[in-house]
């Protein structure tokens, strides 16, 4: 169990943050990201897939302009934190670049892009029907939680539970050090009726992997393992039991291609999944091809188009949220990402049949701010800039 007194120690603001603080946007007059016929998806019946490694091509090949990569490469340079960039077009690898201590092989906590994992890993219990719909009520699906009184699922999925919550400080700091993570963030009491506004918290992702641990009486990560990370090609390792912590360079040390657990040896849905920049970059191709992987759907298409749409919107001036992945424009195309602690993310543009992967820092890292060299956004769109300006 995560040792209480470690509090005294003096916890770094690090794990007391993650990419986006507590909001409570109201939804009025909303601002949809995706048109109402959906995403220009591309054709997903691909030539080759990158179950054992990644095809590489020329950028000009598939429309990227060279001079203009060059730019974006320059702004990772110039970022200390920088660590990899990749960008797959039209299924191919044109560009890969690593920064500072990062590397290929290099597994990395993915801190919030967890997030979008755990939305995956619904899905997939969904077409196992250990639920039957996201209007379900919690306290059905997890009814050894009666606390959860009057929310659904959607609202878990779309952080809008209403649930009393604080992003950082010492609130979360005892949550994480907490016996049972889904009774603690439940004891807390709800703030907002359910579906009224959005809340970022890492407890509402968490319900998610709790849920697929007790519906299905199996480790989340043995369910991603099986349906999604072998027959993707993706090494990974499900821990056998949580890992004590004794300080916090103990939690420093990065696991390699694996998943932390709670103390009740549930996979953490909102951090602590460890994967190579190579590896999200098949996780955001495998949504970019509504969920197909070779000749079979790892994901059900429907889940895919359902959890990449505008549920709840106008957030942090830009945004709109699916399940568990930020909708945004970039460039003049809608785009959907997975975004995480420091600058990681998976960022999808479905009419350029484009994923961009960008890795920051991620052990001790740092929040990107806008106009700065440290920008992940900014990064983001020069790379999808490149795209469509040629």
């Amino acid at each position: 169990m995560l040792r209480l007194y470690f509090i005294l120690l003096g916890l770094p603001m690090v794990l007391m943050t993650t990419l986006f603080t507590d909001c409570s946007t109201q939804n009025n007059d909303p601002v949809y990201i995706v048109p109402e016929a959906g995403y220009e998806w591309p054709d997903n019946d691909r030539s080759y897939w990158p179950t054992n490694d990644w095809q590489t091509a020329s950028m000009e090949q598939h429309g990227v302009d060279p001079s203009k990569m060059a730019v974006a490469d320059q702004f990772a340079k110039d970022d200390p934190l920088s660590r990899a960039l990749l960008v797959v077009k039209d299924g191919f690898l044109v560009y890969e670049s690593y920064y500072g201590d990062g590397g290929i092989d290099q597994s990395t906590n993915l801190w919030s892009v967890t997030k979008s994992f755990a939305s995956a890993l619904t899905g997939i219990i969904k077409e196992q029907d250990h639920f039957q719909s996201t209007q379900q009520y919690m306290a059905d699906l997890l009814p050894q939680y009666p606390e959860f009184e009057n929310i659904k699922l959607q609202h878990v999925l779309t952080h809008s539970t209403g649930l009393h919550w604080a992003e950082e400080g010492p609130l979360w700091v005892e949550w994480i050090f907490s016996d049972d993570w889904v009774a603690s963030a439940l004891a807390r009491g709800f703030k907002n009726e359910p579906g009224e506004v959005f809340r970022y918290s890492s407890a509402n992702t968490h319900f998610l992997t709790a849920m697929a641990y007790y519906r299905t009486d199996r480790a989340p990560g043995e369910i991603m393992k099986e349906r999604l990370f072998d027959p993707m090609g993706i090494p990974f390792e499900v821990l056998n039991e949580p890992i004590e912590y004794e300080n916090w360079q103990d939690y420093l040390k990065p696991l390699y291609q694996s998943w932390r657990k709670d103390p009740n040896g549930i996979e953490t849905a909102s951090f602590g999944l460890y994967l190579r920049a190579r590896d999200m970059a098949k996780f955001g191709y495998l949504y970019l091809n509504r969920g197909k992987w070779e000749d079979r759907n790892l994901i059900t298409e429907a889940w895919v188009i359902h959890s990449t749409k505008d549920h709840m919107t106008n957030i942090y001036g830009r945004y709109s949220y699916g399940y568990q992945w930020y909708l945004t424009m970039v460039g003049g195309h809608p785009a959907f990402l997975a975004s995480g602690f420091g600058g990681q993310i998976i960022g999808v543009v479905p009419s350029l049949d484009l994923v961009v992967v960008l890795k920051y820092e991620a052990e001790n890292p740092e929040h990107p701010v806008p106009g700065t060299s440290h920008d992940d956004m900014r990064l983001f769109e020069l790379v999808v800039n490149s795209v469509t300006s040629v």
